[in-house]
């Protein structure tokens, strides 16, 4: 369904290449979202600035260890959002504003999401880490490291994507049909 186009615009090259920078910096002690972010920036593939991994931080551990969002997820969707998201959001019409963003941009970090859910079985990091007994146990961080890895790469393949062919992604689970 996300094939296409998609897939053959993601260089299998660099999108392996920014999965073991995000997997080096996960075991250099940076948290999951930082790692996602930096690799990145330094693969070359997301064209902002070194101390953007900066807004990072406090996204590890699902938010500051609360264990919502996982924090790979969201510099995914930072990443993804630095370069298709609303740079100037008033110049759309007060009338359909808020009405364009879930008509249009959403459809591509709800693709990426559903991705997410289908690899790990949820989104948030106490969910994906529950299975494991000791959140310090080298388990649980060899699979983090592993899921980072993944979705940098996951991330990388949506910075890929044309923002007209992400217009048109179907939406998965949507709050707005709920």
């Amino acid at each position: 369904m996300l094939g296409g186009k998609v897939m053959d615009n993601v260089n299998d090259d660099l999108s392996e290449l920014v999965s073991k920078y995000a997997i080096e910096n996960f075991k250099s002690g940076l948290n999951c979202a930082e790692s996602v972010l930096e690799a990145l920036i330094r693969a070359g593939a997301l064209p902002v600035a070194k101390d953007a991994v900066g807004m990072c931080t406090g996204f590890g551990g699902g938010i500051g260890l609360y264990g919502a969002t996982c924090g790979a997820l969201s510099a995914a969707v930072m990443a993804n959002s630095a370069v298709y998201g609303r740079k100037d959001p008033y110049a759309v019409d007060a009338a359909v504003r808020g009405s364009e963003i879930a008509d249009k941009y959403y459809r591509r970090y709800n693709a990426l999401v559903r991705e997410f859910v289908e690899r790990n079985g949820c989104t948030s990091c106490e969910g994906i880490s529950s299975k494991y007994d000791d959140w310090e146990g080298k388990d649980r961080k060899i699979y983090c490291m592993k899921m980072i890895g993944a979705t940098a790469a996951l991330a990388y393949k949506y910075l890929q994507m044309p923002q007209e062919e992400a217009f048109s992604l179907p939406y998965g689970k949507n709050m707005r049909n709920m």
